[in-house]
């Protein structure tokens, strides 16, 4: 729950900046201090549908936004894209560390 709260914030924090995805600066969450950007059309429907957008191994957040087309198709349908982005040397996320497995099962409950 408190990463959907994030999220929220996150969203309302940059309703109408439907020219880029929006950098959040305070999500940390997690072990690997996660990066996040963010992006909100100007006619967001409510409640919104939300797209994570997964970016490949040695790729980045703003990388995988100027690379595809879910920017335009959230400014016709009206719903929000979030672009994490992994702070790794390589580019790639963790999601088999000790660490990151601990996180999940205390926080998102898996």
């Amino acid at each position: 729950m408190k990463f959907i709260s994030v999220l929220s914030a996150a969203a309302l924090a940059t309703v109408g900046s439907a020219q880029a995805p929006t950098k959040v600066n305070d999500f940390n969450l997690g072990p690997t201090k996660l990066g996040m950007y963010i992006y909100v059309p100007s006619n967001v429907k409510k409640p919104a549908p939300i797209l994570v957008a997964v970016h490949h191994c040695q790729g980045s957040a703003t990388g995988y936004a100027q690379s595809t087309k879910y920017q335009p198709l959230a400014n016709s349908k009206g719903f929000i894209v979030i672009y994490p982005n992994s702070k790794s040397g390589g580019g790639c996320f963790d999601v088999a560390s000790t660490a990151c497995k601990t996180f999940q099962l205390l926080y998102m409950g898996e």
